[in-house]
């Protein structure tokens, strides 16, 4: 028999991840030359559109930008502070721009607000868009760190925004002129320093998980490099599938790696975002020409598979982006938090 999180806020889903810019039109038009991602969907996103704007729960006028592209079942929003006080001014002066937040979608905004409150996670900045009671989009954001780590954005969609959007491109005609086009993001992973804590945490308080565990190392994982050259390392890593998308925590136990260096620079916070590809190798040469050299890779797998993976920081983008081939399983042993039914 499964275990039933005791969690009061469950979420099903990751429906959004969002990354904090200084200049939001000019990273979208970067996306689209660099990645093929677009066309993006810009708005201003200030009144009259957004109303009863509050930040720690007072009403503060303020003025943002946010462009927003599905890629695959996962959109990514960029965020821009223009004027005002907000929790993105904030996240900017405090780490930087970078992956921000996660948003996850609720029925009723109410309760669970409510819930992450008496669980110590205050709300941040809330609004809404939408002119009537019954048809009103409703958003909450909530500082979840320590146990979670990271900021999470509950959205109760209700009516449909009163503006019209600038797009960039205006038109997907003519095409991107990127030499690697991106389909969907498929995963997106933190670096943690208790990884086994911070995954009890999820389960317990939105209900995340269960979480399989295991050691990434050799010889599970083989070839493994760090700025191209050859090295040995060890993390631990856990993953739960979350709708559609896979959420990975990876915690580094010995040598160098990229995963490290960032847990060392930005502490514990989103890491990555993850693009399966057809082909390994030819991905991350194209990566490496156009500029982004690897800054870790590793095989896992059977040779003939050739699964494995290749971390690619894009500047212009603020984010570090994951390539990977999965061919095949990773047949590594592993352990459960908590353990699943005795069929997993």
């Amino acid at each position: 028999m499964s275990q039933e999180s005791p969690a009061k806020v469950k979420v099903p889903k990751i429906n959004q991840v969002a990354i904090c810019v200084h200049d939001l039109e000019q990273v979208s038009w970067n996306f689209w030359n660099i990645l093929g991602m677009g066309p993006w969907e810009i708005y201003d996103w200030e009144f009259p559109l957004i109303n009863e704007r509050k930040y720690y729960g007072k009403r503060e006028w303020g003025r943002d930008r946010i462009s927003l592209f599905r890629a695959g079942k996962l959109q990514v929003e960029l965020v821009q502070p223009v004027e005002g006080k907000s929790l993105y001014r904030d996240w900017l002066e405090q780490k930087g721009e970078g992956l921000h937040h996660f948003n996850f979608l609720v029925d009723d905004i109410k309760p669970v607000q409510a819930a992450m409150e008496e669980m110590g996670f205050p709300c941040i900045q809330t609004g809404y868009y939408g002119f009537t009671p019954d048809k009103r989009t409703i958003f909450s954001y909530h500082e979840t760190t320590p146990a979670l780590r990271i900021l999470w954005e509950p959205v109760a969609l209700g009516g449909q925004k009163t503006v019209k959007p600038l797009w960039v491109p205006a038109t997907a005609d003519p095409p991107s002129p990127a030499r690697f086009q991106v389909k969907a993001i498929n995963q997106v992973g933190m670096v943690v320093k208790n990884l086994e804590e911070t995954c009890w945490n999820y389960w317990n308080l939105l209900g995340i998980g269960p979480w399989e565990v295991y050691s990434r190392t050799y010889p599970y994982f083989y070839d493994r490099k760090y700025h191209g050259k050859t090295t040995y390392s060890k993390e631990r890593v856990a993953m739960a599938r979350v709708g559609e998308v896979l959420f990975e925590m990876v915690q580094p136990l010995e040598g160098k790696s990229a995963d490290l260096d960032f847990l060392n620079q930005h502490g514990e916070v989103l890491h990555y975002l993850n693009v399966p590809v057809d082909d390994l190798d030819t991905a991350a040469a194209t990566l490496t020409e156009m500029g982004y050299p690897s800054l870790q890779s590793a095989r896992y797998g059977k040779p003939q598979e050739k699964s494995g993976f290749s971390y690619h920081f894009i500047p212009a983008l603020r984010a570090i982006f994951r390539v990977e081939h999965a061919g095949g399983v990773k047949d590594v042993p592993s352990t459960w938090i908590p353990r699943p039914p005795t069929s997993a």
